[in-house]
């Protein structure tokens, strides 16, 4: 080898071993962390079957859901209604609603119409000469048409102050006076004839037998507008069942006549929603028992 090709590679070696590296020559280092991230065996491929059992499951829920969103936005809606007016009220009246149920308040003022009628029917059909039947449906009208007087006179006290606002209290004042009067006057009839027919049934020479059927001397009975000690005992009597009445269509009912159907209707939209919610929940934990068990049977 000559001098000459010995400088030559020296020159050679020289140029190499001078020159800077420049990293943007150079590659790119990969994080080590994305080198280690999935390091699956030689052969691995992901199974296809369990691929579509994913899918599957993926469209079940979505479908359970797309089947009752329509029920489910018609609830919310009423619900956000049913709120808004409830708020509204509340906000008003600044209380919460104060009403009993009305699975108490109904049959109890049945019950108060049906007390009338043992005593009513005996003397509607002693002076009215009418069969049982007759004056028993008679008799319940009556005592309807006493509670649902009642029930009325009861409703204008509870609400007396919120007509006041806007109707003024004369108008309130003056169906409370009129609604009263014709209680009053109920009553006092009907003890007139529980007079009369107790004066029937005690006569020495009339048996109560002989008095129903309007035998002996029963046309010569007549009715007394002015009442006895027996009459007053009835007035006193009707009027504490209409005072019954009237305390139960007071306490039961609230002040404001929008507030208790409001609140019902708050608590029967928010029930609704609860019940498709309820619906929803079942049927995807349904469908999550169905997913599972497929897999378990993959892996087993």
């Amino acid at each position: 080898m000559t001098t000459e090709t010995l400088g030559q590679k020296k020159d050679t070696f020289s140029v190499v071993s001078s020159a800077p590296a420049d990293s943007e020559t150079l590659p790119a280092a990969k994080d080590p962390g994305e080198l280690t991230a999935r390091r699956l065996p030689d052969g691995y491929d992901e199974p296809a079957e369990e691929v579509g059992l994913e899918l599957d499951h993926s469209r079940r829920i979505a479908a359970i859901n797309k089947r009752h969103e329509a029920k489910l936005t018609h609830a919310m809606s009423r619900a956000y209604r049913a709120n808004a007016l409830w708020d509204e009220i509340q906000g008003e009246v600044n209380r919460q609603p104060r009403y009993s149920s009305p699975w108490f308040y109904m049959p109890f003022m049945v019950a108060l119409a049906i007390a009338e009628v043992p005593i009513n029917r005996l003397s509607f059909e002693l002076f009215f000469r009418e069969s049982p039947a007759i004056s028993l449906v008679v008799s319940l009208l009556v005592g309807g048409v006493l509670v649902a007087l009642s029930h009325r006179v009861g409703m204008l006290f509870c609400r007396f102050g919120y007509f006041a606002k806007r109707h003024g209290w004369k108008v309130e004042l003056s169906q409370v006076l009129v609604v009263t009067a014709l209680i009053g006057a109920l009553c006092y009839g009907l003890s007139v004839l529980r007079q009369g027919f107790l004066a029937a049934a005690v006569q020495p020479d009339i048996g109560f037998a002989d008095a129903m059927s309007g035998g002996g001397s029963l046309e010569m009975l007549t009715l007394h507008a002015a009442l006895t000690l027996e009459g007053w005992i009835f007035l006193f009597i009707n009027l504490a069942v209409v005072l019954v009445g009237v305390s139960a269509a007071f306490f039961c009912h609230d002040g404001h006549p929008d507030f208790q159907k409001a609140d019902v209707e708050r608590k029967k939209a928010e029930k609704a929603v609860a019940a498709i919610r309820t619906q929803i929940a079942e049927a995807e934990a349904a469908e999550q028992r169905r997913h599972a068990n497929q897999l378990r049977r993959i892996a087993g």
